[in-house]
């Protein structure tokens, strides 16, 4: 099959790289924004972790990609929370200490998988796929938990390619479009709590899984 000759079965080790055009975000515009600014807390281990791991698939299974997740994950989540809050947000390693902020978001990349699918294309054609499962916190302002959720992306797919000198961006393409798919649900889910929290009076302190 082309899919095995293009990427090689000798143990070869490709690298993703973090690349805001690949994230395709497009703003959102909710009705009205959340007003004051949001930390995003991720600590440094958090945002400097790296995965590194097989495909899924049989296409490749001899190689191995390393890709910034922690970055991915810190990049996506600055883009989809910005449009959430009416100043912004702001990137932290720890909320401890910090003032003049309505709300603090902790984001985490739970589950990362991804595939080079050749049986799709019947062999001809490779198609990266991606899968992220992201763990999102909400606290309020003076730190007491608002809701914990897990989200999951399922496969995202990205641009299906004959041959590729770097099939480890090609899986980061995929790898970015699943990250701003779960982070823009995290988003959304936010948004709707803090408005619910407004129209009762303030944010509750409750989990939901």
């Amino acid at each position: 099959m082309l899919g095995f000759g293009v990427l090689g079965l000798g143990g070869c080790a490709f690298q993703g790289a973090v690349n805001p055009t690949h994230f395709k975000y497009e703003p959102r515009s909710y009705d009205a924004a959340i007003k004051g600014r949001a930390l995003i807390e991720m600590p440094r281990a958090v945002q400097d972790e790296q995965f590194t791991g097989k495909p899924t698939s049989l296409t490749g299974a001899a190689t191995n990609l390393t890709l910034p997740i922690g970055e991915i994950t810190r990049e996506a989540a600055t883009l989809a929370f910005k449009d959430v809050f009416s100043e912004g947000v702001k990137v932290v390693e720890s909320a401890s200490g910090q003032i003049g902020h309505v709300a603090v978001v902790r984001p985490w990349s739970s589950q990362f998988s991804y595939e080079y699918n050749a049986l799709k294309n019947a062999g001809f054609a490779i198609t990266p796929t991606a899968a992220v499962g992201l763990n999102v916190s909400l606290l309020s302002s003076d730190m007491k938990l608002v809701f914990t959720r897990n989200f999951s992306s399922g496969n995202v797919e990205g641009p299906t390619y004959v041959l590729s000198g770097s099939p480890g961006d090609e899986v980061s393409k995929a790898a970015h479009q699943a990250m701003m798919k779960v982070m823009q649900e995290a988003a959304d889910a936010t948004y709707q709590e803090l408005k619910k929290g407004q129209a009762n009076g303030g944010a509750k302190g409750d989990t939901a899984m």
